[in-house]
């Protein structure tokens, strides 16, 4: 999910739950876990089709969480 996300080669909502071997609502629900529970930004881009960070990514977000716990 990182590589995609990152990369922006997510593709639509459906595209992604395909490449990640997810539902559309499971990925919603780790999606909700990354934003609510890691505090990552992943935003969704309508005219690029793609997800993104908005902000720092995965690894920069998880770093400053645990150096800060």
């Amino acid at each position: 999910m990182h590589n995609l996300i990152y990369r922006q080669g997510t593709g639509t909502p459906e595209e992604f739950a395909t490449k990640v071997g997810l539902s559309r609502s499971q990925l919603g629900k780790y999606l909700s876990y990354f934003r609510y529970d890691l505090k990552v930004d992943v935003a969704y881009d309508c005219y690029r089709q793609t997800y993104y960070y908005d902000g720092g990514d995965f690894f920069s977000v998880l770093q400053t969480t645990l150096c800060h716990a």
